[in-house]
Formats: structure tokens, C-alpha cells, sequence
């Protein structure tokens, strides 16, 4: 049973110093649930030793040889089975040993504010300056004794049980993990895992041969690029009826109707904007990347979805950099689809939209 302060106490422990406010009980339910894990474990692990021993007796050729040597490292003759049985055999004494300090700093630190407050009454009871003098001279030497009793405690657990625990457990739990390879040694594939954030490798969207699809999967991503451009044309976002396809031309339909979302690559320079039109492109992006986190939050997290996200940012900061920069074009020109780009400059022409006859042209030789 955990040692708890009485209440006639524990006003005067509030002067003495600090109170372990550990439930020793709890520590040793650990200890107890740590020896029954070994309790079940040592004979699992023995069986399991027993059984691959048995099998090397039959078990011949390179991949024997492999597996022995490989359980070598392994079993419970010497290998992690039987260094981890170790360290579980070690755990439940250390933290039986920790509950027993935590039981005895309790004890004495109790016994101390006890003492303290009988003390103090004594003294008071006595009246005076005399007896406040006597009152104070208590407190101050029991305050003396619990933080000399709880530095005591902290060094038995520090420097006794920590090492122990630390060499005898930590370590070598510590070199079990880091000697175990995945399946096919270090350098081999690393498994999809449920769970956790990059566990699982997904492919890129591209392709796999560029010239033509390899696989109905590549077939079906292509159709459905395709339509959806199809579509797009209908709607009037880039077809051969109303103009370019730029970032901010009348008819651009980067940006998603329903959130806000853009599609495409972000801008990343106000070069050959306008100053209200790199503004403008600054608000989509700060709208763009709410709308993806909150999709994000509510649909949960998705590799590629982060990985735009993750450009976006990036996009942002870069173009809120050049926009304190003032690198937008103070006379835009307006032979432009998207109508922002000076044509005085070489950057400007490099980095511009195409003009509709441009758009209609590319369309014509581009073999969708």
C-alpha cells in the first residue's frame, strides 16, 4: 500500500519542501507485469529456439547455412531472444528496488513534518517571542532534514539503480535494435507499414514510358487526363474558344470553384506581374494552402497531398519574397493572354504566357 501523508501534516510538508508525489504501487504493478511478460516469454522463446534447432538437422544447403547463421544472432543461445530474457529478468528487480526508495523517502519525510508539527505547537503553546523563535528554529531545521532525505533518495535511484538499469537493460535492449536488419540486409526494399506518415511508398504520377501507356493503369490515368481537359474546353478554361490557359488570364480555371484550391504550378516570382496582380496571386496561394490543410484534417493524411502542400508553402514564401523585393512590372504589357509582363524585359519574355494565337498553335502540334 502507497504511504500517504496524514492530513494533520501536510500543511506543515508545504513548508518543509516538497512532498514524492510518486505512487509506489504503481511502480510495482510494472515490476509484476514485467515478470509475467518473461514468465510467458522464456518458454515461447525456448520452444521457438527448439524448433529451428530441430529443423538445422534436416535443413541443408546455402539457405540453411543462412539461416543458422542468421539465428545464431537471434535464438536464445546467446542471441537477442536470449539477451532481451536477460533484461526483462533485471527489470521487475529495479523497479521493485525504485518502489522501496519512493516507500522510504516517504516514511522519512513524513516522520520529519510530524515531528515538525508537534513541534511547532509545543512551541506556540509556550507564547512569546520566545516560543515564535523555537517555532521558526524547528521549521527550518526540519527543512534541513527532508531536502537532505529526498537529495539522499534521488542519489539511491540515480547513482545505484539507474546504472544498473542502464547497463544491465537500456543497453542492451538498445543493441538488439540496432543490430537487427530488415528482410535482405541493410540495403534491402523497405516495407510498406500501416500507420505513420511516409510508411507506405507511393508511386509518382508520371508514367512509366512516356511515349505510350505500358499498363492499364497508365491507360486509364491517360484517359482521364485527356476528359478532363476535354471537359475543361467545354467550360471555357483553355479551349479554342476563349483564350489561354495562364495563371491569371479571364478564363483561367486554376484556381477550384468550390474551395479555392489551385492546380498547376504555384507562382513563384512576381516578375512580370503587375504589383495588384502579384497581390492577387499572393491571396490564391494563402487560400490554396488553407483549403488543402483543411481537406487534409478532414480526409487525413495523403503523401502527394503533402507534397503539394509542402510547394505551395514554398511558392508562397518565394513569391511574398519577391514582392518585397518590388519585382513586378510597373507597365504591364497588354499583348499578353494574362496581360502582365513587360516586354522591355528578357525575363519577362523567357517567363511569359502564351498569347491566344501562341495557345492555338501549341494545341495544334502538341499530340495529346
Amino acid at each position: 500500500m502507497a504511504v500517504v501523508l496524514p492530513p494533520a501534516a501536510a500543511g506543515m510538508m508545504q513548508l518543509l519542501g516538497p512532498w514524492p508525489n510518486i505512487d509506489e504501487d504503481d511502480v510495482r504493478a510494472e515490476g509484476n507485469a514485467a515478470r509475467t511478460a518473461q514468465a510467458v516469454s522464456a518458454p515461447a522463446a525456448g520452444g521457438a529456439d527448439a524448433a529451428v534447432r530441430g529443423a538445422q538437422q534436416v535443413y541443408r544447403g546455402d539457405s540453411a547455412a543462412m539461416m543458422e547463421s542468421t539465428w545464431n544472432r537471434t535464438g536464445a543461445q546467446g542471441g537477442h531472444v536470449a539477451q532481451a530474457n536477460q533484461a526483462m529478468r533485471v527489470m521487475p528487480a529495479a523497479l521493485d528496488g525504485t518502489a522501496s526508495v519512493v516507500s522510504a523517502v516517504k516514511v522519512a519525510a513524513g516522520t520529519q513534518a510530524v515531528f515538525t508539527a508537534v513541534g511547532v505547537a509545543k512551541a506556540l503553546a509556550f507564547g512569546g517571542a520566545v516560543g515564535a523563535t523555537v517555532a521558526t528554529a524547528r521549521v527550518l531545521a526540519s527543512r534541513q532534514a527532508v531536502r537532505k532525505i529526498l537529495r539522499e533518495g534521488s542519489e539511491g535511484t540515480g547513482k545505484v539503480i539507474a546504472p544498473i538499469v542502464r547497463r544491465r537493460v537500456t543497453e542492451p535492449m538498445r543493441r538488439i535494435l540496432d543490430d537487427l536488419r530488415r528482410p535482405g540486409g541493410t540495403g534491402g526494399p523497405r516495407l510498406a507499414t500501416a500507420g505513420g506518415r511516409g510508411a507506405v511508398p507511393v508511386r509518382t504520377s508520371g508514367l512509366r514510358n512516356p511515349s505510350g501507356p505500358r499498363s492499364v493503369e497508365d491507360g486509364i490515368a491517360r484517359m482521364g487526363r485527356r476528359n478532363n481537359r476535354d471537359n475543361n474546353r467545354g467550360r471555357g478554361s483553355g479551349g479554342n474558344s476563349r483564350g489561354g490557359g495562364g495563371f491569371f488570364s479571364r478564363n483561367s480555371n486554376q484556381g477550384s470553384r468550390h474551395d479555392g484550391r489551385i492546380h498547376g504550378d504555384p507562382p513563384t516570382s512576381a516578375r512580370g506581374m503587375s504589383e495588384a496582380e502579384a497581390k492577387k496571386a499572393e491571396e490564391m496561394l494563402k487560400k490554396s494552402i488553407k483549403a488543402r490543410k483543411a481537406e487534409e484534417d478532414r480526409k487525413g493524411y495523403e503523401v502527394g497531398h503533402a507534397e503539394r502542400i509542402r510547394r505551395e508553402e514554398r511558392a508562397l514564401k518565394d513569391l511574398q519574397d519577391s514582392i518585397r523585393r518590388k519585382q513586378y512590372d510597373s507597365t504591364p504589357d497588354t499583348s499578353s493572354s494574362g496581360g502582365t509582363y513587360n516586354s522591355g524585359s528578357s525575363q519577362a519574355s523567357a517567363d511569359r504566357y502564351p498569347t491566344d494565337a501562341e495557345w492555338e498553335q501549341q494545341k495544334k502540334n502538341r499530340r495529346w
